[in-house]
């Protein structure tokens, strides 16, 4: 079943490859187990260091024709020029340049990655998105829940860094394209990317433990499984309840910031677990405060901070209401543990 109404970011054309990769637009999780781990840095002119899920980057005729597109311009609040010199681009695999190196911390499978990024068409060179000038988007790069030669291209690369990728179809859309973004089967993406901030999220909750409110939802974890969680024979509450488990004291989670998190839903009625971040192996990453997810989560999670382990009971009002979703009747009451585990 599905907690979270859209898992799409509005206006990211590259987010558009969450559905490519098979994770639904209605799904509370990802999908992909995490990525591995590269080794060593980038450094100007030369590709990030090749993960080792994915082919070596950088084929002597993919730098050819990376080399053969300018990019002009500083600073993010204005889409950089890009002139591509030969129509239409075409890579046998992800390539990569790095046009200015930064200083910051090197990305891992394991990161999230902050980015403001241009996306052009590679047949016509038509600018199809750019976030400059707008809010980085953050990627957690071992959720899956991209396309796979935007994570190809942002492993191994240094916060504060510039870098100019060129993704071939078969690490993007596919044979079927993606008609939304303007995308057809045989284009080529070309993509400028200011790298803003590099990171890397908790595996778990972290922090003093809070003794919950007597009636509630119990949850007993497993570093491995996750969280269980037992209902109560009694009513549910008929509003929401926010109960934090783990105190966490990283940062505050603010409204339109990108939020990492693993989470179980179960329903109040029954017990049984509808969702779980955690059989999927993989955290989920969204907006919040946006509309992305039910009002319950927006509500209960904004203003907790990083590390926190949170228990929401959710009334149907600030969940489904009386729309039915999967195996989740209408007017359910919902609960959830959630661990945050990363905000930026």
């Amino acid at each position: 079943m599905h907690a979270l109404p859209v898992s799409i970011a509005a206006g990211a054309v590259l987010v558009l490859g969450l559905t490519a990769c098979g994770a639904s637009t209605t799904s509370t999780g990802a999908t992909s187990s995490p990525g591995s781990t590269p080794t060593g840095s980038a450094t100007p002119g030369a590709s990030p260091a090749a993960n080792a899920n994915h082919p070596p980057l950088n084929k002597p005729q993919d730098v050819a024709t990376l080399d053969g597109i300018t990019v002009a311009g500083d600073g993010t609040a204005k889409t950089p020029t890009v002139t591509i010199a030969k129509k239409p681009v075409s890579v046998s695999a992800t390539a990569v340049k790095v046009l200015t190196q930064g200083t910051g911390e090197v990305s891992t499978g394991a990161s999230r990655v902050s980015i403001i990024e241009a996306l052009f068409q590679g047949t016509t060179g038509k600018q199809l998105d750019s976030t400059y000038g707008k809010p980085a988007q953050s990627f957690v790069l071992s959720s899956g829940n991209t396309i796979p030669g935007l994570n190809i291209a942002l492993t191994g690369v240094r916060a504060g860094s510039r870098i100019l990728f060129a993704i071939p179809p078969a690490e993007a859309f596919g044979a079927q394209g993606n008609t939304a973004a303007g995308v057809g089967p045989t284009d080529n993406l070309v993509v400028v990317a200011d790298i803003v901030s590099v990171g890397t999220p908790l595996t778990e909750a972290k922090g003093a433990p809070v003794a919950p409110k007597a009636g509630l939802p119990t949850v007993a974890f497993d570093s491995t499984k996750g969280p269980t969680i037992t209902v109560p024979k009694t009513a549910a509450s008929t509003s929401l309840v926010i109960q934090p488990l783990v105190q966490g004291t990283g940062a505050t989670v603010a409204k339109g910031q990108s939020v990492t998190v693993h989470y179980t839903g179960v329903t109040y009625s029954t017990g049984e677990v509808f969702d779980s971040s955690w059989t999927k192996k993989a955290p989920f990453t969204f907006t919040i405060g946006a509309g992305r997810v039910i009002p319950g989560w927006d509500k209960g999670l904004i203003g907790q901070k990083v590390g926190s382990r949170i228990l929401l009971v959710i009334p149907p009002a600030d969940g489904y209401g009386a729309n039915a979703q999967g195996s989740i009747p209408a007017n359910s009451t919902l609960v959830f543990a959630i661990d945050i585990l990363d905000a930026s």
